[in-house]
């Protein structure tokens, strides 16, 4: 980058005033120089002993000196520009990875003290970019690390994250641009190219160019309640008020709405925020706090209503009770969208102007910055069965979503205004519990139940075990085996030669049981959210996997059955939560022994039900794995028939293997257990 100066000429034509600069990668790690750094692995080093500290600190004074060429030439040529560049984040070696994991191999250096040896280099190159923005006015340091990472399953390969970390990262340059805008350090363009017409990149949804801020392009949406029933409040938050006759709960629906819209919104160019993105309660001052941070021109917070009787319906949009003319505004553009979207009751009609007033202590102006409009929105009655059924419906969220992404455009279509900052009670969370206050009655009371001493009871209903799908989580991932369960084994699926529902007239026992799957993507996403709880989708592109695994032209078996995760992975076992999904780059490593599995369940003539699969670090020592275990390389299976015995499941696994060569591997039998394992690491071995 630095010799070929490219970025001269591109600085020259777009007239940009921001510069991303992401170099230095491929000098610490790339094109050979990891193996160089390495020294060879004896018994009790550790990594600060097997890093050659003076080689590696040459090519990082090489690194180094670069990017300060760079610096000089841009703020001598451009000196309105500003320049921004980042540290990595740590990634996991992987066993023949190119770039750490062979030349560590090759050193004979463990993959986690190599790991540490990785992590070592990048913090002192993240040393050298933090004593540059020190030197350069115009360099901003950003970094990386704890942002992309989120255990293996979050990157592609050794270097590179999946679009998920690719989305955190950028996130990390939004906030760290918009900062820098914020504290008046970036100019636009001026002299020659005022008023010109500039090249610009087109740019990808979600991400807004500095100064939109001042656009009103941020947007904050608040999805109402989270967490878990506490005795109190959190700072004015209750976990959850309303509550459907079949069990759905209010925040749980708050967040999926929440999430559509925020997706509809960031395609149209927005910047939006969420105050919570998992199922957690945050106090209304903290709510707050997200929007006054960023300035944000705009901020919802959503809930959903119940009544008295039961039998209210309707939708309606409250501003603070002294509120300014941009809530005013904001009030009335989202309440016109979402009456004229879903054809509810206006609950607002009636009231002078059509402005309903509350005093909710996360619309209250004096927590927001002065630029901020404020309302909070009560969808619908979600104590009414009609409603509540509909409310289940993806298509029927998705308007919601869309009505409240038009309502809040529309707004901002007019402008944004500054207004005065108001004072008001922080105690009060939405319409139900002002309902509750205005009657001088607790919210159970008020909505004609009686208070539990445990707080479990809530509308007269036990809280069932949370099953419905929001945002990008476990129960996003539950949602989509549950859709390719319905594919494979539901109505009109094509069921030729695969085991459909045969586990249903016998003890399931351990292992995963598919068979009574496919007639229902609700109840299926249930269970399958306990048995995915705390594992990370993001980045696991199912549709990829279905589509490798149905070309391996298996008759027995379905995409989702290779991804169990273990009994020790439940909820309360032992290993709970440990495990993750298989890495995309592993995925062939299964065809061979998947297709093994499928000549023995044909020979055998009876349901296999897989055990363990794919198994991370973590999760195989927990369950004490062999520590080269190839359950780690995504190329071993433990299973178990449900008819004969293990002699012969036994017995016909080593028929099967000696029928292929690419069959060659490990078989074990463990008769006290109950299951055979199987692996096709290209050798024949056998044990038990």
């Amino acid at each position: 980058m630095a010799d070929r100066r490219e970025y001269v000429d591109a600085l020259a034509q777009t007239a940009a005033t921001v510069m991303l600069l992401s170099g230095g990668g491929n000098d610490m790690l790339g094109g050979g120089r990891f193996a160089s750094f390495l020294l060879p692995y004896t018994a009790g080093s550790s990594a600060d002993d097997l890093l050659n500290v003076p080689l590696f600190e040459v090519e990082l004074r090489k690194a180094t000196d670069a990017y300060r060429r760079i610096l000089v030439e841009v703020r001598q040529r451009f000196p309105r520009v500003r320049v921004f560049g980042h540290a990595y984040d740590v990634p996991h070696p992987q066993g023949e990875g190119r770039w750490i994991g062979k030349p560590l191999t090759e050193r004979g250096i463990p993959l986690d003290i190599g790991r540490s040896i990785v992590e070592s280099v990048l913090d002192r190159f993240a040393g050298q970019l933090r004593a540059l923005q020190g030197e350069f006015s115009n360099f901003r340091f950003v970094d990386l690390r704890g942002k992309v990472d989120r255990g293996r399953s979050s990157w592609f390969d050794e270097l590179h994250p999946k679009n998920p970390g690719y989305g955190r990262a950028a996130q990390a340059f939004r906030e760290a641009i918009a900062e820098l805008a914020s504290e008046g350090a970036l100019e636009f363009a001026t002299g020659a190219h005022a008023g010109a017409a500039v090249p610009m990149t087109r740019m990808a949804p979600g991400v807004a160019l500095p100064g939109f801020e001042a656009a009103g392009r941020v947007i904050v949406l608040d999805p109402g309640h989270g967490g878990a029933p506490p005795p109190t409040k959190v700072g004015g938050s209750s976990w959850n008020n309303a509550i459907g006759p079949d069990g759905t709960l209010e925040k749980t629906l708050t967040l999926d709405v929440a999430g559509r819209a925020k997706a509809i919104l960031e395609s149209h160019g927005y910047q939006v925020f969420l105050t919570r993105t998992g199922d957690i309660n945050l106090s209304l001052a903290q709510r707050a706090a997200v929007a006054r941070t960023r300035s944000a021109a705009v901020f919802v917070s959503i809930h959903f209503n119940a009544s008295t009787g039961h039998n209210a319906q309707g939708t309606e949009t409250f501003v603070h009770t002294n509120h300014t003319e941009t809530s005013r505004r904001l009030c009335l553009t989202v309440q016109r969208a979402m009456v004229a979207e879903l054809g509810l009751h206006d609950r607002n009609a009636g009231h002078p102007g059509g402005i309903k007033e509350g005093a909710f202590g996360v619309i209250n102006g004096s927590s927001h910055s002065a630029t901020t409009a404020a309302v909070l929105h009560e969808v619908s009655f979600l104590d009414r069965a009609d409603e509540e059924r509909k409310l289940k419906t993806e298509a029927y969220r998705d308007r919601i979503a869309r009505a409240l992404a038009r309502g809040i455009e529309t707004y901002l279509g007019a402008g944004v205004e500054s207004f005065a900052l108001e004072t008001a009670s922080d105690e009060i969370g939405d319409a139900i519990e002002l309902g509750a206050f205005e009657a001088g009655q607790s919210v159970p009371a008020y909505l004609g139940v009686a208070e539990a001493a445990t707080s479990e009871w809530i509308g007269g209903h036990a809280l069932p075990t949370e099953t419905f799908v929001i945002g990008a989580s476990s129960g996003d991932l539950a949602r989509q085996i549950a859709e390719s369960l319905a594919r494979d084994l539901g109505p009109g699926a094509d069921d030729v030669g695969n085991d459909v529902h045969e586990f249903a007239y016998v003890d399931p026992g351990p292992g995963f049981n598919v068979s009574d799957m496919g007639r229902s993507v609700e109840a299926d996403t249930g269970v399958l959210t306990s048995l995915f709880a705390g594992v990370e989708s993001a980045g696991f592109d199912m549709a990829r996997y279905e589509a490798f695994i149905r070309g391996l032209g298996l008759s027995h078996f379905v995409p989702a059955e290779f991804l169990f995760l273990g009994n020790s992975n439940a909820p309360g076992a032992r290993c709970s939560g440990k495990n993750a999904l298989p890495p995309e780059n592993l995925w062939g490593n299964i065809a061979k022994t998947a297709r093994m599995l499928d000549e023995i369940r044909k020979r055998l003539g009876a349901p296999i039900r897989i055990l363990s699969c794919y198994r991370n670090t973590a999760y195989n020592t927990c369950v004490g794995g062999e520590p080269n275990s190839l359950h780690m390389r995504f190329n071993a299976i433990d299973w178990h028939c449900d008819a004969g015995t293990v002699d012969r499941w036994h017995q016909v696994a080593r028929e099967v293997r000696q029928s292929n060569p690419q069959f060659a591997g490990g078989i074990g039998r463990y008769p006290r257990q109950g299951f055979i394992h199987v692996d096709t690491r290209g050798a024949n071995a056998d044990w038990g």
